[in-house]
């Protein structure tokens, strides 16, 4: 797959297929068609600890030098064009799956740093129980902000609220699974 523009989806939900890696799977249709590499990785299950802020990064000509399942998900995130947020909405904020890995890219600031993420393109996908669209405004927020930190480009954000049961997403949610593999064909 030489040449290959690569997006990596990190799937931050406990829930396997859930409503947001259905709008992450619809989102990577698109993406395939026009030609990414699409890498999945899921984040339930991994042992991925919170960042000790020990300022050891790249000590070990490794990003961080804890020993835990984070080194094949830096991996993924190097190697990636477009990095893909999808999490569920928790208390209004990113799901614990996926907030290890936001605070374990700070070796990639770093004075120090070997590799460099800036210039990347960067999506959110969030999926909501709660029906009001301003439940992921703390969300969206920390991800411009996050995104600005980075120097990543926002390519897209797509919230898509009331989509509890793993049903809903089919049932109720087929706009938002339309948008998704829109912009997967559009990046």
């Amino acid at each position: 797959m030489a040449g290959k523009k690569v997006m990596t989806i990190l799937l931050g939900s406990p829930r396997k297929e859930g409503n947001s890696e259905q709008l992450a799977d619809s989102l990577a249709k698109g993406a395939e068609e026009r030609g990414y590499e699409v890498r999945k990785v899921r984040l339930a299950g991994k042992k991925l600890n919170g960042c000790l802020d020990c300022r050891k990064c790249w000590s070990k000509d490794t990003p961080c030098i804890q020993q835990d399942d984070m080194a094949p998900v830096y991996e993924d995130i190097t190697a990636a064009e477009v990095l893909v947020f999808a999490s569920p909405l928790y208390y209004y904020s990113w799901s614990a799956q996926i907030k290890p890995v936001w605070d374990r890219l700070m070796p990639f600031f770093a004075a120090n740093a070997k590799t460099n993420l800036k210039d990347k393109r960067a999506v959110l996908l969030a999926t909501a129980g709660d029906t009001e669209i301003s439940c992921f405004d703390g969300l969206k927020a920390s991800f411009r902000l996050a995104c600005n930190f980075a120097n990543w480009n926002i390519a897209g954000m797509i919230c898509a609220p009331d989509m509890y049961p793993k049903t809903d997403m089919a049932e109720k949610g087929r706009k938002y699974l339309f948008e998704a593999y829109e912009l997967g064909k559009n990046l």
